[in-house]
C-alpha cells in the first residue's frame, strides 16, 4: 500500500519565499527571545521583576519580548537583560563557511 505523505501547515507556508525570508531573518531573534523567556521561567521572574532589575518600566520589558520585539532592542539593552539574569549576552560572528559546522553544536549547549 502506497503512503500518501502529507505537506503541514508549517512546509506549505515555507514554501512561499517571502515568508521563507522572513523565518530565515527573525529567527536569530526569535531564538534569543526564547533564550530569555526560559532564564525568566527558570529563575521564577516575572516581567516586573525584569523591570525592577533593569530600572525600567514593565511594558518596556514587555515590547522586547514579545512578537520579534527583541529585534528593536540595543546590543546594550540586551546586555543588560542578561546581566540582570545573571547570564551573559555574547554576540558571535561566524563566517558562513563554519556555521554549518558550529551552529549545530552551540545549539546543543544551549539546549542542555
Amino acid at each position: 500500500m502506497k503512503k500518501t505523505k502529507f505537506k503541514t501547515m508549517s512546509d506549505r507556508e515555507m514554501e512561499n519565499k517571502e515568508f521563507r525570508k522572513y523565518v530565515e531573518e527573525t529567527e536569530d531573534a526569535f531564538q534569543l527571545e526564547v533564550q530569555i523567556l526560559k532564564a525568566l521561567e527558570e529563575k521564577h521572574l516575572t516581567y516586573a521583576d525584569l523591570a525592577r532589575k533593569l530600572g525600567t518600566d514593565r511594558c518596556h520589558i514587555s515590547r522586547d519580548l514579545k512578537g520579534g520585539g527583541i529585534r528593536s532592542a540595543t546590543l546594550s539593552r540586551i546586555t543588560k537583560m542578561a546581566k540582570a539574569l545573571r547570564m551573559k549576552f555574547i554576540p558571535l560572528m561566524i563566517s558562513e563557511k563554519e556555521e554549518k559546522a558550529i551552529l549545530p553544536k552551540l545549539a546543543k549547549l544551549i539546549a542542555a
